[in-house]
């Protein structure tokens, strides 16, 4: 996740994609883009990607499919 967002600074499961690391939508698709190559893994658009707010969200999807 770190790597995917160019995040320098440590990153927690708190973090809010948003509001504490400045993540715009086009940088969602392409976190969860590089998930999806990473864990060979599909993250449905819609509820699961709307959804996503926090690390600990991505966490949970990526625990959800793998």
């Amino acid at each position: 996740i770190k790597e995917s967002l160019n995040c320098k600074n440590e990153i927690g499961l708190n973090d809010k994609l948003i509001e504490d690391l400045g993540v715009d939508s086009l940088e969602k698709l392409i976190l969860i883009d590089n998930l999806e190559s990473e864990f060979s893994i599909q993250i449905e658009d819609g509820e699961d990607v709307k959804n996503l707010e926090t690390v600990s969200d991505v966490v949970e999807i990526l625990r959800n499919r793998i």
